[in-house]
């Protein structure tokens, strides 16, 4: 059998190992620099990815309704409340108006059945009686009008960004 003794390693002199020693930090700091437009790039990436995301999630998309032939009210911002939760208007008189309250003022016909109290807050709220006090001062909620996905404008109590909670676009001409 043979077996293999190496022999024992030599110290360099110190001349070759500060030479080796400046080659070695020459190649570290050099490595710095030439990583760092990377980052200053990768990190430009996520910025702009981050942006994009953030706005698109923020930016509520606007959408025309198609059917114009009814708009809903509803009491509460959920559509999976119910049909207890909406009442449909078509062509509903306005009060004190003497022509039909056409579609494309949804919200002022919601605010008026709000405020003359046949809408109450809650997922019963279209299916109550009406309670407004004196010369229809019952409390309106702020609201907002979404498309539903048929083409139906559907109004909500509720904040701007209601809609995009509920997945839902704006309407694009019932904005309050």
């Amino acid at each position: 059998m043979t077996q293999f003794t190496p022999p024992p390693a030599r110290m360099l002199p110190e001349y070759r190992r500060a030479a080796m020693r400046h080659q070695l930090m020459a190649v570290v700091a050099g490595s710095r620099h030439r990583r760092r437009p990377l980052l200053i790039a990768a990190s430009a990436v996520l910025v702009a990815a981050g942006t994009s995301a953030g706005a698109y999630a923020y930016v509520q998309h606007s959408q025309p309704v198609t059917d114009k032939n009814d708009a809903r009210c509803y009491t509460v911002a959920s559509l999976s409340a119910g049909p207890e939760s909406y009442t449909t208007i078509a062509q509903a008189t306005m009060a004190g108006s003497p022509r039909p309250a056409q579609v494309n003022n949804a919200i002022s016909v919601c605010a008026t059945l709000w405020r003359q109290g046949i809408l109450h807050p809650g997922p019963q709220g279209a299916r109550g009686r009406a309670t407004a006090g004196p010369a229809g001062s019952s409390q309106v909620p702020p609201l907002v009008a979404c498309v539903l996905p048929g083409g139906t404008a559907a109004v909500f109590p509720g904040p701007p960004s209601t809609c995009a909670t509920l997945s839902l676009p704006n309407a694009a001409s019932y904005t309050n």
